[in-house]
């Protein structure tokens, strides 16, 4: 063999012994460690829940919705039966409170008004919506007509009225008085669902009358109000 590529042949092993030397550091090198700033920053960052995603309303009404709403009435009910017994064992039932029944339908009502209202368009959950909330405002009527509601609302109103009334009306949580001013608060926002109902076109004011918009009950006509049709969002 020649100098030159005795040489060559030199060269060329330092070369490969280099090259595998470097490979072996760099496959036997133990995987690089995050920054531990980063770590404890990534640990101890607050994660923030999920939103949750709103429910589209496309018209329909499946078992899913029907279920939710149903869970929600029970529940209702039955904080309103504890309270009611939790009274009774007290002495101190009043004539005409709103009773667990009454709670658990009108807590249906405001959640099929309000929960994708859309599928109040179709003909059969329209029926029952017109049908419902006629049986809610007479039985709502004979409820603010009971003495109970009145001793009860007197005296929210000389709680918020009354400066020195601030510290001396007590609110009771358990009993029928919070019952009570719960129905009143979930009145107001029946009334609201129903009379964005009526601005939507969703439900129309004949629907209540007996001839050509004659005859609507008065209960109904108070929950009317001014509400006018400004859409028609079943078309």
């Amino acid at each position: 063999m020649s100098g030159t590529g005795l040489l060559m042949a030199m060269l060329l092993a330092c070369a490969f012994g280099v090259g595998a030397v470097v490979g072996y550091f760099l496959m036997s090198r133990p995987p690089a460690t995050p920054d531990v700033a980063d770590a404890v920053a990534s640990a101890t960052t607050a994660v923030e829940p999920p939103k949750p995603v709103a429910p589209v309303d496309d018209g329909s009404w499946t078992d899913a919705d029907i279920r939710a709403c149903k869970e929600k009435a029970t529940e209702a009910a039955e904080v309103a039966k504890r309270r009611r017994l939790q009274a009774v064992s007290d002495d101190r039932v009043g004539l005409g409170a709103p009773d667990p029944g009454m709670v658990e339908r009108a807590t249906y009502l405001l959640c099929g008004a309000t929960h994708k209202p859309l599928h109040l368009c179709q003909d059969y959950w329209r029926n029952w919506f017109i049908k419902a909330i006629k049986a809610y405002a007479k039985e709502f009527r004979e409820v603010t007509l009971s003495s109970y509601w009145t001793k009860v609302h007197v005296a929210e109103r000389a709680r918020r009225e009354t400066a020195e009334g601030q510290g001396e009306w007590q609110i009771i949580t358990d009993d029928l008085d919070q019952t009570t001013r719960e129905v009143a608060a979930m009145h107001d926002d029946i009334v609201a669902a129903f009379r964005s109902l009526l601005a939507d076109g969703i439900i129309s004011s004949d629907d209540f009358s007996a001839f050509f918009g004659f005859g609507i009950p008065i209960e109904i006509a108070r929950m009317i109000g001014d509400a006018r049709p400004l859409r028609d969002r079943c078309e």
